[in-house]
């Protein structure tokens, strides 16, 4: 009966956001470390995805493999993210965060959802999803947000 519960809680609670799923609040499965099992991409071209190649869905773009453990490419991620002033966590749980970046020229708010993946003991990867929250069409800044920033992680961890 809690499971029934808890999946009535998840559909009251989901919200749809640009139309992608976003869900949190219901119960810790429903929170980022689960997001990307919940992703349904929209048919808009208001979003980017990159993911290494076993990766279920179809991504935009890989995301290459770091040589350093899951918790040094989050910590290094996470700085690159904030490095603009313009980007915060929102929550963080796991191997996962999410952070909402706002944009410097109209001031919308995209969602940016990241889910670390360990390779090995020494090597780690990510799965990464910028969406803009509203408009059909974001003339690239999602894809442009990533690159920028899986660029100054790298230049970070190569410091």
């Amino acid at each position: 009966h809690l499971r029934l519960i808890y999946f009535i809680l998840f559909r009251a609670l989901s919200h749809n956001i640009g139309n992608h799923v976003m869900a949190y609040a219901a119960e810790p499965s429903a929170r980022p470390d689960s997001f990307f099992k919940a992703l349904i991409r929209p048919g808009k071209p208001n979003n980017w995805l990159i993911a290494p190649g076993d990766f279920p869905l179809a991504a935009d773009g890989l995301s290459p493999v770091f040589n350093v453990p899951v918790p040094i490419l989050m910590d290094a991620f996470r700085n690159a993210a904030l490095a603009n002033g313009r980007a915060q966590v929102a929550e963080s749980s796991g191997y996962a965060m999410h952070i909402v970046d706002t944009t410097p020229l109209m001031g919308y708010q995209d969602d940016v959802h990241v889910q670390f993946i360990p390779v090995s003991e020494r090597q780690s990867s990510l799965c990464a999803y910028s969406a803009s929250r509203t408009g059909y069409w974001d003339i690239g800044t999602n894809r442009r947000r990533l690159e920028k920033w899986l660029r100054e992680t790298q230049r970070r961890l190569s410091a």
